[in-house]
């Protein structure tokens, strides 16, 4: 009878246990997901999804004309410095034209007569004098 005594005290502790485990277990299983819930976190991430996507797209428009507002200043900026340049090359090739003419006024006013004056000095004293 001892035996058996032995044998009940057991299962009660053995029934105790299994009391204790399946009460945390009833717990635990009020957090779990069921497909419904994990059906209702996927419409929402894709409702998220298309939301961000909308504000990426809006984002990316945004940008893009930033982008090109500056690539509008950017070219006026250069238009400015290609006219500073064209009225550069102007001013140089004004000069380009003063200086030409001043070597041409050189050549026919100073140069011209003094080579005529070295050839007659060279036909007075050499050809004359040979002669």
């Amino acid at each position: 009878m001892e035996q058996i005594t032995k044998r009940v005290e057991q299962l009660e502790k053995n029934t105790q246990q299994i009391q204790t485990d399946v009460a945390v277990l009833t717990a635990r299983s009020e957090h779990f997901a069921t497909k419904a819930d994990i059906e209702k976190v996927r419409a929402e991430q894709g409702v998220m999804r298309v939301e961000i996507m909308g504000e990426l797209g809006a984002l990316e428009q945004r940008i893009d004309k930033k982008f090109e507002r500056m690539e509008d200043k950017f070219d006026k900026k250069f238009e400015k410095i290609d006219e500073k340049f064209e009225r550069v090359d102007q001013r140089f090739n004004q000069l380009e034209d003063k200086i030409a003419a001043f070597n041409n006024s050189i050549t026919w006013k100073i140069m011209l007569p003094t080579g005529l004056l070295v050839l007659a000095w060279f036909m007075q004293n050499i050809v004359l004098k040979m002669s």
